[in-house]
């Protein structure tokens, strides 16, 4: 299937005097925008605001919007099931002595019988001198930070800069136990989902707070139509200043603690992600060189 690359502009989001956000987050509206598109059926809710955990940890939250988004829609006739990619941003992470581009959303349409073999971050070379500065800055040795995946590997997600975001190996396995294995669960189970996994975070070294925050909803290949929320929204905190930090995850609207999700049984059909370049397509490899 064909599809369109369009450059989109996000407005820069609005602030009270005191310095937080108005009331209707700037990327819950540009969601709530992405979602009215696809006729979501319950868009409604979007109107809520996100909770502010710095009620509780005092967890600063900044939205920035000078970034570069693709949007690839899908036909509007009637199409063979397939994976795709709804919409994806990137946005530019200052590490100081340089600045490269890191992930800000991603929603897919994940179809279990038309798989990506995703890669695994490792493959990554690119934020390599990114991730060193961290490790500098916070003091963080061996493996507390990770190049974090928003679209996970296991279910197709690449290893190129706008699919992965510097967080906490805690955070990291948090976003596996609290989401990720819900997602895995649906798609293994032979279940087409519409999987959405957001960066609310002001990226630069100074500042060592970032939130996952992610929701999975039914989804209808063949329309591109959104069905009923199955999970979430979910938020998964990283904190640079507190590398040991497990177990914070909550409600996206309400801040009540998370639950766990069991792991689910992996299928003999569903492919392991990529380790080696080797292993990489042409067009692939192209793509890795370009970024």
């Amino acid at each position: 299937m064909k599809t369109m690359i369009q450059q989109k502009n996000m407005s820069q989001p609005e602030k009270s005097q005191s310095g937080k956000q108005s009331t209707l987050p700037t990327v819950l509206q540009a969601y709530k925008d992405r979602i009215t598109q696809r006729q979501s059926v319950e868009e409604e809710e979007l109107l809520q605001p996100k909770f502010d955990p710095s009620q509780m940890k005092q967890n600063s939250m900044q939205f920035h919007t000078q970034s570069n988004v693709v949007q690839r829609k899908a036909s509007r006739e009637p199409i063979q099931l397939k994976t795709q990619i709804l919409s994806q941003q990137d946005q530019q992470y200052n590490f100081g002595t340089g600045s490269i581009n890191v992930g800000k959303f991603v929603e897919v349409g994940l179809d279990p019988n038309d798989m990506h073999q995703g890669q695994s971050a490792n493959l990554n070379t690119a934020q390599d001198d990114m991730m060193s500065a961290i490790r500098s800055k916070w003091g963080i040795t061996g493996g507390g930070l990770v190049k974090g995946h928003l679209w996970n590997d296991n279910l197709g997600g690449s290893a190129m800069n706008y699919n992965l975001y510097p967080i906490t190996k805690a955070a990291n396995s948090d976003h596996l136990g609290y989401v990720e294995n819900k997602a895995k669960e649906y798609v293994w189970n032979k279940q087409p989902i519409y999987y959405r996994v957001e960066v609310d975070a002001n990226p630069v070294i100074t500042d060592p707070k970032a939130d996952f925050d992610c929701e999975i909803r039914s989804w209808d290949p063949t329309t591109g139509k959104l069905g009923s929320r199955l999970f979430g929204p979910v938020t998964i905190e990283s904190d640079l200043n507190n590398v040991g930090a497990y177990n914070e995850a909550y409600e996206t609207y309400t801040g009540n603690t998370a639950d766990r999700q069991k792991r689910p049984k992996k299928p003999k059909w569903a492919q392991n992600p990529k380790t080696r370049v080797g292993e990489l397509t042409k067009q692939e490899l192209k793509e890795r060189q370009n970024q």
